[in-house]
């Protein structure tokens, strides 16, 4: 274990060298470039000056010139002269040469600043290409080039071209190339970046040496810290059996419920629809429609919990075929309209008049209605209504379903609790309103696993909105058996 930390700080130590040069050349780079900016913007003022002040003046005599025969310059006074302001102008500047090129790209003048060599005068500008490739430019340029000398050392300059452009004009008389040193601040920035990344590493020596020493001390206490982790592990592992056998025993109990309460209700259907003779005795019939009522209550209810149990076993199977969404929404209200009647509640619909045509499962598509428009009757007060509308959303290929009531509402930090599955916001034994809470949830994780979106917004006495999106056609779901059916 100890070998594996080990081999660990190795790896970590190489890896901080690399981070460290990595990241010293990035800031080197950064500032190399903030430096190059900083002499660019020195450079555009001098030249901007020196065209205000010199060339102007001469423009007159020496752009003639330079355009046509080049010799012509050769001799001429007032040429000589504009040589003389030239230097002048330049001579005090913190610069190592300037040259003036034509925008032919023929070199008018070159002072050199700083002192050099006759082999060096005999070049320059270290990059002619770059200068031949700018003369017709109207815009300043500049990047950082390297100078051979004759003694095998090399001068960092910032090569700047401004072009020479007078007011009135569509292109440049010609260009100034000055060049800056800037060798001596790049050393130091060379330094900057060994001491840095020497230190970090100086650190991390230190550290990792810190780590050897007291790993050992620490070797029994991590190895109990594994053994308890196991332990835990295999804790966790048994709880999630537990669970897993827990959803299953759910789903037997409720299955094996459900035998006998189709029988109950089947006999129970039997009497109350007279199919046998009975004792005339208005409290038989009374019992009857009491004992079909619950049998039919506690079947939904039954129902609603194998159906969640199956869904979070991953067992919940999906018969896909062609669905028409605005006949099931108008046959939903059709069931729901005699408890609303009772409860005088309005239900409206507000659906496009082309049918809504989806691919999905009929009977959990309908079962997701029946308990949106159910919850909706049984928590909306007299006199309330009851909205339900459609609509197709064509950019991502989904259908929207909106179920709208004036009810008793949900206030916001109640909504989690009533989403949570056999969650009420009233759990009193006295409740007014009866059911598991399952019918939000399962119809929730209904929408998920047909591929859909579920959402709910409510405010208390005021009302309720949920609304659901089912993609048009279902698609392969992850926990869902899809059966295709005719």
């Amino acid at each position: 274990m100890f070998g594996n930390l080990r081999l660990f700080s190795l790896l970590s130590f190489v890896v901080i060298i690399v981070i460290a040069v990595v990241v010293g050349v990035a800031f080197r780079n950064l500032a190399t470039d903030e430096l190059v900016r900083l002499v660019e913007q020195h450079d555009k003022n001098i030249g901007e000056g020196y065209v205000d002040t010199v060339w102007k003046p001469y423009r007159g005599i020496i752009h003639p010139l330079a355009s046509g025969d080049p010799s012509l310059m050769s001799g001429n006074p007032q040429v000589a002269q504009f040589a003389q302001e030239t230097v002048r102008y330049f001579q005090h500047m913190s610069l190592y040469r300037v040259n003036i090129y034509a925008a032919s790209g023929l070199l008018l003048l070159s002072v050199d600043i700083a002192p050099v060599s006759k082999t060096q005068k005999k070049m320059p500008s270290p990059d002619m290409a770059f200068v031949k490739g700018n003369t017709s430019s109207m815009l300043m340029t500049s990047k950082l080039s390297e100078m051979k000398l004759p003694d095998d050392r090399s001068l960092a300059l910032v090569q700047t071209l401004v072009p020479i452009v007078v007011p009135g004009e569509n292109s440049p008389d010609g260009m100034v190339e000055m060049l800056y040193d800037v060798t001596a601040p790049l050393e130091k920035q060379v330094d900057f970046q060994l001491y840095g990344t020497a230190s970090v590493v100086a650190l991390f020596l230190a550290f990792w040496g810190m780590l050897f020493l007291s790993s050992r001390r620490s070797e029994n206490i991590i190895a109990r810290q594994h053994e308890a982790n196991l332990e835990l592990a295999a804790a966790a592992a048994a709880a999630q059996t537990e669970n897993r056998e827990k959803s299953q025993f759910l789903a037997n109990v409720s299955h094996e419920l459900r035998t006998p309460l189709n029988a109950i209700i089947g006999f129970s259907d039997i009497i109350k629809n007279g199919v046998m003779p009975l004792v005339e005795n208005k409290k038989y019939k009374d019992y009857i429609a009491d004992i079909n009522g619950s049998g039919v209550h506690l079947l939904s209810l039954i129902n609603d919990i194998l159906d969640y149990s199956k869904a979070e076993a991953g067992k919940l199977e999906m018969e896909v075929s062609e669905v028409n969404a605005s006949k099931l929404i108008q046959n939903s209200m059709r069931l729901v309209e005699p408890r609303a009647e009772t409860a005088k509640v309005r239900l409206l619909e507000a659906l496009p008049k082309e049918p809504i045509i989806i691919t999905t499962d009929s009977k959990k598509f309908k079962q997701i209605l029946l308990n949106l428009l159910s919850n909706a009757v049984k928590f909306t007060p007299a006199d309330g209504e009851i909205r339900i509308s459609a609509w197709r959303d064509l950019a991502d290929d989904t259908v929207t379903f909106e179920v709208k009531d004036s009810g008793i509402g949900i206030a916001p930090k109640d909504i989690s609790r009533a989403m949570s599955p056999f969650g009420q916001v009233d759990s009193a034994l006295s409740r007014k309103y009866e059911g598991t809470g399952l019918g939000l949830p399962l119809t929730k994780k209904f929408v998920e696993l047909m591929g859909g979106k579920f959402t709910i917004e409510s405010q208390l006495n005021v009302g309720t909105t949920i609304t659901f999106t089912l993609p048009r056609e279902l698609k392969e779901v992850e926990g869902v058996i899809i059966k295709q059916v005719a």
